[in-house]
């Protein structure tokens, strides 16, 4: 009867381990999960603002491009360029022969990383090219060269500052845990201990 009862206690201690490993493995995976969502949030809110930005900037150029004014074309470039999130700014005709560009602008050779080992120029930049339309028809295009890690910088530190705090409630809960664990531990009972005075007769 005694062994049937430990081999009851264990199978339950086994039982209580697993579903506690499993708890474990689950409040990980879901907080991986959970940094994964926050990172294609992010990029989409970027590609969103990106495209919105390249398109108003296209609207901005198509009658300069029309009207053929080089000098509302270079002011457009260096007005854009001005942005703390854009590198630099060119703008060109149907054709790709370049109108007018911002000051210090770089080549799509050189922006890419092309030109240089492992890519290093690209690293923190985001390329948009957007067509230049007149009625359907396209005109020329321009090219922005974004400096994503600004425009990433607030969300990527908001991020890891949620990372952390998440990852520090999972330690606290875990030591919560193991409290609770110990604090309602039974004691092992300890056998009576009998006190016998005198010796014994025989």
């Amino acid at each position: 009867m005694k062994s049937k009862l430990l081999s009851w206690k264990f199978l339950l201690k086994m039982l209580v381990a697993t579903i506690t490993i499993g708890c474990l493995i689950a409040t990980l995976r879901n907080s991986t999960l959970i940094s994964q969502g926050n990172e294609k949030i992010q990029n989409k809110q970027i590609h969103s603002l990106s495209r919105t930005m390249i398109r108003q900037a296209a609207l901005a150029a198509a009658d300069s491009i029309i009207a053929e004014d080089q000098e509302a074309l270079l002011t457009l470039a260096h007005d854009w360029a001005k942005e703390s999130l854009i590198l630099d700014a060119t703008i060109y005709d149907v054709e790709g022969v370049k109108l007018a560009s911002s000051e210090g602008a770089v080549s799509v050779n050189q922006i890419v990383g092309l030109n240089t080992p492992l890519s290093v120029a690209s690293i923190g930049r985001q390329q948009l090219i957007e067509p230049v339309l007149d009625g359907g028809n396209m005109i020329g295009f321009i090219r922005l060269t974004l400096e994503k890690s600004k425009l990433t910088a607030y969300a990527d530190h908001h991020y890891r500052k949620s990372d952390r705090l998440m990852y520090s409630m999972l330690l606290m809960t875990f030591i919560a845990g193991i409290g609770v664990a110990v604090l309602f531990r039974r004691k092992e009972k300890t056998p009576p201990v009998t006190l016998m005075l005198g010796g014994n007769k025989s």
